[in-house]
C-alpha cells in the first residue's frame, strides 16, 4: 500500500512551526512520518531552517530529513541529536560515499535522492548501503511548482532494476497525479504544499479517495 508521508519546507522558525502544528493537528497523520526539507543555499536556491530548529519544538511523527545541501556530512550529526530516523541525501553532492558511511555509522536509515536530469545507472554503487530512493519531480528547493512527467519514466525504471529498495516521488503530488505516480510504481509520495493549503485531513481524504475509485 502507498505510503504518503507529509513534507515541511520552512525558511524560518515561525513557519516550521506553524506548518508541523497545523500537521500535528490531523487525526489522520497520528503518530506517522514527516519529511523536513533542509537547504543551505548553495546546492539550491532557497535556504531553511536548521535541524536545531526541530530540536526545539518536540513533535510526535518520526522524522525523516531531506538534505538539499551541498555538504551533507557535515549535517548528519546535529539530525541525530534533533532525533532523526532517515536522512535522505542527494546523489548529485560531492564525497556522497562517505557521507553515506558517516550517516549510517550514527544509527540513521540512508537513502538517496536524484534530481530529474540525473541518470539511474549512477545509482548503482549505492543500493547496497541505502534503504530508498527518492525521485524528484520538481526542481528541488521550492514547493509550489508544476510536476515533471519524467519523472515517472525514471520511477518505471528504477522499479524495473529489482534493486529492492523503497522508492518515492517528491513533488507537486496532487490529486490530480497521485494516481499515475502509484501505478508507475511508487511506494511512497511526499506531499507538501497540496497538504498544507487547506485542511490537511479533506486533503488526504482526497489523495485516497482518487486512490480508491480509480482503482475499482
Amino acid at each position: 500500500m502507498i505510503q504518503i508521508i507529509p513534507a515541511v519546507l520552512a525558511t524560518n522558525e515561525s513557519q516550521y512551526r506553524a506548518d508541523i502544528t497545523k500537521l500535528s493537528l490531523s487525526e489522520s497523520l497520528v503518530e506517522g512520518w514527516v519529511h523536513i526539507d533542509f537547504a543551505d543555499n548553495k546546492f539550491v536556491q532557497n535556504q531553511t531552517i536548521e535541524p536545531e530548529v526541530v530540536a526545539n519544538f518536540p513533535i510526535n511523527f518520526r522524522k525523516e530529513a531531506h538534505l538539499m545541501v551541498s555538504n551533507p556530512k557535515e549535517w548528519i550529526d546535529k539530525l541525530a541529536e534533533a532525533g532523526f530516523e532517515r536522512v535522505i541525501m542527494h546523489l548529485e553532492t560531492e564525497n556522497i560515499n562517505e557521507a553515506i558511511d558517516y550517516a549510517k555509522d550514527k544509527g540513521l536509515v540512508v537513502g538517496l535522492a536524484i534530481k530529474d536530469e540525473t541518470e539511474i545507472e549512477k545509482l548503482d554503487p549505492f543500493i547496497s548501503k541505502i534503504d530508498t530512493i527518492l525521485i524528484m519531480s520538481i526542481v528541488p528547493g521550492f514547493q509550489g511548482q508544476p510536476f515533471l512527467p519524467s519523472a515517472l519514466k525514471k520511477l518505471q525504471e528504477i522499479k524495473e532494476k529489482g534493486w529492492g529498495v523503497r522508492v518515492g516521488v517528491d513533488g507537486a503530488v496532487r490529486d490530480d497525479n497521485i494516481k499515475e505516480i502509484v501505478v508507475a510504481g511508487a511506494d511512497f509520495v511526499t506531499v507538501g504544499s497540496y497538504l498544507l493549503k487547506g485542511n490537511v485531513d479533506e486533503k488526504l481524504e482526497n489523495l485516497w479517495e482518487v486512490l480508491s475509485s480509480e482503482s475499482d
